[in-house]
């Protein structure tokens, strides 16, 4: 962004390199259930690298990806590291944005553009797996080379297909409009707008609306400081956090009159930002002036923040979480549909020593027979009276039988303070028989670790 150890149980694979890139390099990269993924770019101290996090605990020891890429590890050049990533719940993929010297390709997997200074300061995921991204500080002639400006040479917007490789522009016919330089950006929950945040200067900075097929672009705000970080909370609110202040983070309704609100922070300048959709809160990176300085956090919706880790590396540019707990196959509806409350869920994180719950939905609400169960393995699919069983009823460690008037079905799990349940992969699903229609139904498995 602008001015800028050894595993236990959690089967962390380590990111291999190949000649295919850096979507071939980071495809065995999985974060572990519920751990912030953080990337760093070569600053004036530290490392560059990807890491894993533990979203809680401040004493747990961060967890470095081993054998990446050169094009993310220290050069003597200087500008090199991961500026940002992303995480696909689908599949487990992680993708990184370079951040690279002069002469050199700045790429996001197999894509490769014409750079001079070059970064990718911030993607985001489409609905449908595709990742739009920004790029910026890039030479004439390359697919994203669409606006000159006048401190930072070329810049664009474009959507990667990872499956081909191949970029999209997104074509704004006003970006000559745009002051400064993109530096963050998100998309709306549904897909439909990419949110774009402009650094201008230290005290200034502003957010724009683009439709994701291209189109003129709207100012939605004004920012006292540069824009650093973006993401789209649960309610589809904009969140952007700014390099110089305070006032650095803020929430900007997507609706006119695009009402702004200061949240207060303690955290000083951010560079970093990403929603735990779990439990609503945020994970957050202090930028180089932030208190602490280069700083994984965990933040209330309310800006209270809580320190993770101070690990000493250099610019953390970007955050992604792997969302857990986290639904997979898919369920059979009767009346109704059956699926999982997880954004966020009522019970929260699956913490040691915690009072967890999961909790499903009825939409319409139905009186119910639930049977509720919990096991040690995941089947892809066996049918049973015409219904996908997800979990292995060999591995069942706790079942029971509810019933219901109708409305959500809560199962209370809570998780003793026991280290030794750490890393424990655990997965549930509901069977349903609907009184009214005496259908059978069933939902999504859902699948967490204890953290």
């Amino acid at each position: 962004m602008r001015p800028s150890n050894s595993l236990s149980s959690r089967g962390l694979s380590r990111a291999l390199v190949t000649a295919f890139g850096i979507s071939a390099a980071l495809a065995t990269a999985q974060v572990p259930d519920g751990h912030y993924l953080f990337g760093s770019f070569q600053g004036a101290a530290g490392a560059n690298g990807l890491y894993f996090a533990h979203p809680r605990d401040p004493l747990a020891a961060w967890i470095e990806v081993q054998g990446l890429p050169a094009a993310l590890a220290y050069d003597p050049a200087g500008r090199r590291g991961a500026a940002c990533v992303a995480h696909r719940d689908s599949d487990g993929m992680v993708f990184a944005g370079e951040r690279a010297p002069i002469g050199t390709s700045v790429d996001v997997h197999m894509l490769r553009l014409a750079a001079n200074v070059g970064e990718i300061p911030q993607m985001s995921l489409l609905p449908d797996g595709r990742v739009v991204l920004a790029a910026t500080d890039l030479q004439a002639g390359g697919p994203l080379a669409h606006f000159q400006t006048s401190q930072y040479n070329w810049e664009g917007i474009g959507i990667l297909d990872p499956v081909s490789g191949g970029i999209t522009p997104v074509t704004i016919p006003n970006l000559n409009q745009f002051p400064g330089v993109i530096n963050c950006l998100a998309v709306s929950n549904d897909g439909s707008t990419i949110f774009v945040g402009n650094y201008i200067s230290t005290v200034s900075g502003d957010v724009w609306a683009v439709p994701i097929t291209g189109g003129t672009a709207t100012q939605i705000a004004t920012l006292p400081s540069g824009a650093s970080a973006m993401a789209v909370d649960l309610d589809g609110s904009v969140l952007v956090g700014t390099l110089n202040g305070p006032p650095n983070l803020f929430r900007i309704e997507p609706q006119a009159p695009y009402t702004v609100t200061v949240l207060p922070t303690t955290t000083g300048p951010l560079n970093a930002i990403a929603i735990e959709t779990v439990t609503g809160n945020y994970a957050v990176a202090t930028a180089n002036a932030g208190t602490p300085a280069r700083s994984l956090l965990w933040m209330e919706a309310n800006g209270t923040s809580h320190l993770l880790q101070s690990p000493n590396l250099a610019t953390i540019a970007g955050i992604a979480i792997n969302h857990n707990p986290s639904r997979y196959g898919a369920g059979v509806s009767g009346s109704s549909d059956y699926g999982w409350e997880l954004a966020p869920n009522p019970g929260g994180l699956p913490l040691l020593g915690s009072a967890f719950s999961l909790t499903m939905r009825a939409d319409p609400f139905e009186a119910l027979a639930t049977y509720f169960m919990v096991g040690l393995h995941a089947l892809a699919s066996v049918q049973a009276l015409g219904l996908p069983i997800l979990v292995d009823p060999s591995s069942v460690i706790q079942a029971d039988f509810v019933l219901t008037a109708g409305g959500n079905v809560t199962r209370a799990l809570p998780i003793p303070l026991d280290p030794n349940l750490q890393g424990l992969e655990l997965n549930a699903q509901m069977l349903v028989l609907e009184f009214t229609t005496s259908a059978y139904a069933a939902s999504p498995g859902v699948e967490f670790t204890i953290l």
